[in-house]
């Protein structure tokens, strides 16, 4: 992985930086997302995301660790937060006004599919124990940053309109 170490260390402080702002923004906008009862829960869904970035990133990093090994990691740890995810999901988007349905569902399922993606390269590092799985995981990571901007567009901006 030593040609990829340039990529996860740019990545790992992009998710970093994003993590404080997603964090600044729900400090900003805390009054409007508990007004809303279960938004809180959306707050908290970029936050286990960039959780796993920042795993992700970081064991990748991990000098001389076996393809299969680092492949396990990152498997069991996205499948982990993909089985996660679904329960909050589901939580939040029953008290949501129609209005707002099709929009979150939108980024419900682009949360949804950046983790998958990153399961998948996971399994596919694990189970081959070679680098066919990293060219998965590049997209799942530059994915997963595209959805967690937009959830930090939302709880930021469409949260105080």
């Amino acid at each position: 992985l030593a040609s990829w170490t340039d990529f996860f260390l740019v990545e790992l402080g992009d998710a970093q930086t994003l993590a404080r702002t997603v964090f600044v923004s729900l400090s900003f906008t805390k009054p409007g997302i508990l007004e809303l009862g279960r938004m809180a829960d959306r707050g908290l869904e970029p936050m286990a995301m960039l959780f796993l970035l920042l795993v992700v990133t970081s064991v990748t990093l991990i000098p001389g660790q076996p393809l299969r090994l680092l492949g396990g990691e990152i498997g069991v740890t996205a499948t982990a937060l993909l089985i996660g995810l679904v329960p909050l999901q589901i939580g939040y988007l029953r008290g949501l006004e129609p209005a707002h349905m099709r929009g979150s569902l939108v980024q419900v399922w682009a949360n949804r599919l950046s983790v998958a993606v990153i399961a998948l390269a996971g399994v596919v590092m694990a189970w081959r124990g070679d680098q066919v799985g990293v060219y998965l995981l590049a997209p799942g990571i530059l994915l997963s940053f595209v959805a967690v901007g937009i959830n930090a567009w939302v709880l930021l901006i469409e949260i105080l309109r």
